[in-house]
């Protein structure tokens, strides 16, 4: 018997270590650049804290580890979603194997993530997605066994994973609420018992340093987190909300596309007889829950396509599962053969475009997602290339209006230095404000580097912080992808610092 017919930990240990060395070689040779997000939480890593503006400050100290071994370099960040993401499957094998009691089931299941591009992204991508996954996963594997069996180990091993998640995103405190009306409906008795209360101290003291940088901070994380929860806004009318609802509802469909194949043969196999048990009950009300949520926000706002993705992998194990169990997977597998490979065309789009193949036309540039991690670097080498040629000492300074491209442009400029973000009113707050500009570099003459996405005289408000007789110098950088332009860097070189303030309300 081979190793991985086997079924077993060596199995599985080997499929993914595979899959892993693969995606190494991906994100080293795949020709394209961080995201900004993922260059902003490298950013974060440079000024450690117990929290940041938007997020906890567990991928902080996940990417100051790494690069403090490896350097700052993108593949050393995308190191940490491959390893992630490798844990992520194996914890999905254990899960599967402890629940069903069936080894080569669980193999199968853990496999069966490979088809699903929620998968490929959390485990390419270092965000704070990947985080929130592993953290949803296990809080929910272990309330599951401690609302169940006897003791106290499964409680707080529950508050651990929730607690950790927290750090990672604060998506988890989904589950607080949950929890209560899950026990307060179907086992209220556990809420009379300290094993749900141990459960909830666990995560609160994991969580504390950043109940505490909150407090210190005038509440900021929660105040994001209430802006992006919808706090404060009106009802924006019925087409803006069938917008939205058509968004939500399409995004999560296309998100989870190869899974579609059970609303076609659903009768037919009797998929529902496989989601009847108790713990496919029980993953199905967490799903529901977290859904039903969102749905109603969609109600007042957009949202976007990866916010529910953490609750999905306990739902993707019933679910494969089915897929597994029915027989269905006999009928499918040339469906999932297809949307696999289809999948892989998508990652391979920025390798595909390098080398000017015609399959790099299959996928438009206006719906490539690989489209928006194009240029950066290329922009980070042009623009060094311009300060050397107009200034003869390192008295500037880097700026832009919009946070993606200063921590950008702090990743890929050589020397990787520290850059700035221009407050003004029209913009929502981010980290750079927490961060300030200090009062040597803004009282101090320096030369400015300011970056845009649009020419300075199509906006009237920066237009009027900055004249025109405080431009020196100014240029463009063209970004081409698949040999179309898809954007513009406008560089405008200002003898000395906007006086700019901003009375942020917008979080």
């Amino acid at each position: 018997m081979s190793v991985l017919t086997s079924f077993g930990w060596r199995a599985v240990l080997l499929l993914h270590f595979l899959v892993a060395m693969l995606r190494i070689l991906y994100a080293v040779k795949g020709g394209f650049d961080l995201d900004a997000e993922e260059a902003q939480y490298w950013l974060w890593s440079q000024y450690p804290d117990w929290s940041y503006y938007s997020k906890p400050p567990l991928i902080a100290y996940i990417n100051a580890f790494t690069t403090s071994i490896l350097g700052s370099v993108a593949w050393a960040v995308r190191l940490n979603a491959i390893t992630l993401g490798s844990l992520l499957a194996l914890g999905v094998y254990h899960i599967t194997r402890q629940v069903y009691q069936n080894k080569k089931l669980a193999f199968l299941v853990s496999a069966g993530l490979l088809v699903l591009p929620s998968y490929h992204y959390v485990s390419l991508f270092f965000t704070t997605d990947i985080l929130a996954v592993l953290g949803w996963l296990f809080t929910t594997y272990f309330f599951y066994r401690a609302s169940r069996e006897e003791g106290l180990k499964n409680w707080f091993f529950a508050g651990l994973s929730m607690g950790i998640g927290l750090l990672g995103k604060y998506t988890l405190l989904y589950f607080i609420p949950f929890s209560l009306l899950y026990l307060a409906f179907l086992n209220r008795k556990l809420l009379r018992q300290k094993g749900y209360y141990l459960f909830l101290l666990t995560a609160t003291l994991l969580f504390l340093p950043v109940i505490i940088w909150n407090v210190q901070n005038g509440m900021m994380g929660a105040l994001h987190v209430a802006h992006l929860a919808g706090a404060g806004k009106e009802f924006p009318g019925w087409s803006k909300v069938l917008a939205y609802q058509s968004e939500f509802l399409g995004g999560q469909l296309l998100l989870n596309l190869p899974l579609l194949c059970l609303l076609f043969f659903w009768k037919r196999f009797k998929i529902a007889d496989f989601l009847k048990g108790d713990f496919e009950r029980y993953v199905l009300a967490t799903v529901g829950f977290v859904f039903l949520s969102f749905f109603l926000l969609a109600f007042f706002k957009r949202i976007r396509i990866n916010w529910l993705l953490f609750s999905y992998f306990p739902l993707y194990i019933i679910l494969l599962r089915a897929i597994l169990r029915s027989g269905l997977i006999y009928r499918v597998k040339n469906y999932l053969a297809v949307t696999f490979f289809l999948l892989i065309g998508l990652l391979f789009q920025p390798i595909i475009a390098a080398y000017s193949l015609p399959a790099s036309k299959i996928v438009p540039v206006t719906v490539d997602p690989f489209s928006k991690l194009m240029g950066w670097r290329e922009l980070g080498q042009f623009l060094d290339q311009e300060i050397k040629g107009h200034f003869e000492e390192e008295d500037y300074i880097i700026l832009s209006d919009k946070y993606q491209i200063a921590a950008q442009m702090s990743f890929y400029t050589p020397g990787q230095p520290s850059t700035y973000c221009l407050p003004y009113d029209r913009r929502r707050m981010n980290q750079y404000d927490l961060w300030g500009i200090p009062s040597d570099v803004a009282a101090n003459q320096k030369q400015v580097v300011f970056i845009k996405t649009s020419p300075l005289e199509k906006d009237e408000l920066q237009q009027a912080l900055i004249p025109a007789e405080k431009i020196t110098y100014r240029t463009h950088f063209p970004v081409v992808y698949k040999g179309q332009q898809i954007k513009t860097f406008y560089i405008y070189f200002l003898n000395g610092m906007p006086q700019a303030e901003a009375n942020f309300n917008r979080y």
